[in-house]
């Protein structure tokens, strides 16, 4: 379990987001229980926000539009953000090149989608859909379902932790305008084969360059 930092935004706000890497280091690798240990440091009104060891933001000013797609979706629990791999659907961002490595290209697409979309969000109705490569939760939600799914391994702990959600009766969205760089195993082949680009094509931003 990491140590905590606490973002507080510039505008006097009820709203506490603390930010993870979660990692369980009891040797298990149960991701769901590094979540619950995280989140069970914090009180019942705050968020926490969790982002993989191996993934970046690409904007600065993230946890601002965060705080407003909060506000703005109170039925709102849970949160993810687009992503460049390893992604659902829902979370790819069209004509973006799951191999290239280059952060400045990536800071280019955050910087592009941060713009357009600003603090909109899309509702994820599905459930267990969603890649927690980076997803933001709701504390006393969270606690009152019982807690993050805990799998005894690394993965489907995102994916279950949302469908609790979504099967309560609460919202998960993504957040349009927040984009994650993610590296993972950028030495193989773009891995994600059930969202290959042609499928994408017919869903996002068929109209984006990033220049």
């Amino acid at each position: 379990m990491d140590h905590p930092q606490q973002i507080d935004f510039p505008e006097k706000s009820k709203i506490k987001i603390w930010t993870h890497v979660a990692w369980d280091n009891t040797g298990q690798k149960d991701l769901g229980k590094a979540y619950n240990d995280c989140i069970n440091q914090h009180k019942d009104d705050d968020w926490v926000a969790f982002i993989d060891h191996d993934a970046m933001f690409t904007t600065d000013d993230w946890y601002l539009q965060l705080q407003e797609i909060i506000k703005n979706n109170p039925n709102c629990k849970g949160l993810a953000a687009r992503v460049n791999r390893m992604a659902t659907q829902e979370q790819m961002v069209f004509r973006v090149d799951p191999n290239n490595f280059d952060y400045a290209y990536h800071r280019r697409v955050g910087k592009f989608l941060a713009t357009k979309y600003k603090n909109q969000s899309q509702l994820i109705k599905t459930a267990g859909h969603m890649s927690g490569v980076f997803f933001a939760l709701h504390v006393g939600t969270i606690k009152k379902l019982g807690g993050c799914a805990e799998t005894g391994k690394q993965l489907q702990a995102d994916n279950l932790t949302q469908a609790k959600i979504v099967n309560a009766g609460y919202e998960f969205r993504v957040c349009n305008g927040i984009y994650i760089f993610h590296w993972y195993r950028f030495d193989n082949p773009y891995p994600h084969s059930k969202s290959t680009m042609e499928e994408l094509e017919q869903i996002h931003y068929n109209s984006l360059t990033y220049e």
